[in-house]
């Protein structure tokens, strides 16, 4: 069917050792391709690592979760990180970047500033950018009025009807993974059902956000849950119903969604070492 996730984290500590069985499994579920996005600096080598071992594609960038710690050498690294990684053709945009409203410095002035230099680097190179917008959609949409973005995707979307709007209106894509598996989920829902399609795409953000399926079995077995690729199926069946369409409508169209907001993902596709090719 040809899922692509757009925003994962495989880069993660909790899955090293597990990585090799998880993809396996993805890829026979119907996964072509996953979209690892970097959190802090600390991890862009380890990104890399990642996606050269599988073909798969990335993003650098900084986490708002460390907005706070962030210095004038990280945004001067970042950019030349950027800059160089645009000859890598697994590269595929900047992220993750944006504002969070739930953690103290992770959206002050501060922040902000942090926010608009990685918005400028990525307008810059002409780069789509990956969004965090938890809690701080009015300030992350004034930064990218000011620094209009070349595409890219809203992570986690859980935005009003105006705030939809607006993003759309900014040529960005809105993502949904396992929080629309949740029955309580009403406006993700809604919002998942009333999008016309081209305008969203699939994500797992593996291993968080795990799906409502994930969470009651770790539970049952006393663990924390720990979302895996091939969970995007279960949301894409949960999307397909919402929409009154199939699960291969809902793979086909977001995948040309995806396409459209990371232009360079077409060419890490097509490439000889590309996972899907593996």
């Amino acid at each position: 069917m040809g899922f692509i996730d757009t925003h994962s984290h495989l880069q993660a500590a909790e899955l090293e050792g597990r990585l090799d069985e998880l993809l396996v499994v993805a890829r026979r579920s119907g996964v072509e391709s996953i979209v690892i996005c970097a959190g802090s600096r600390g991890d862009w080598a380890r990104v890399r690592e990642v996606a050269r071992r599988y073909g798969l594609p990335y993003t650098l960038g900084i986490h708002p979760l460390f907005a706070a710690e962030t210095t004038a050498d990280d945004l001067t690294d970042l950019k030349d990180e950027l800059a160089a990684a645009c000859a890598d053709p697994f590269f595929v945009g900047v992220g993750e970047i944006g504002l969070d409203g739930t953690v103290p410095g992770a959206g002050d002035a501060h922040a902000e500033a942090v926010f608009a230099a990685y918005l400028k680097a990525a307008r810059d190179l002409k780069l789509p950018v990956s969004l965090h917008v938890r809690k701080s959609a009015s300030r992350v949409l004034y930064g990218l009025r000011r620094i209009p973005p070349a595409g890219g995707a809203l992570h986690a979307f859980n935005g009003s009807d105006v705030e939809r709007a607006q993003f759309l209106a900014l040529g960005l894509k809105l993502g949904f993974g396992g929080a629309v598996t949740y029955d309580g989920s009403l406006r993700i829902r809604r919002h998942a059902a009333e999008l016309s399609d081209g305008s969203w795409v699939l994500e797992t953000d593996a291993p968080d956000m795990p799906g409502a399926e994930r969470r009651d079995a770790a539970a049952q077995l006393g663990r924390e849950p720990l979302t895996e690729p091939a969970d995007i199926v279960r949301t894409a069946e949960i999307v397909a119903n919402l929409r009154g369409t199939t699960v291969e409508h809902v793979a086909r169209v977001s995948r040309e969604a995806a396409l459209e907001a990371f232009p360079r993902l077409r060419a890490a596709l097509a490439h000889p070492e590309a996972f899907a090719a593996r």
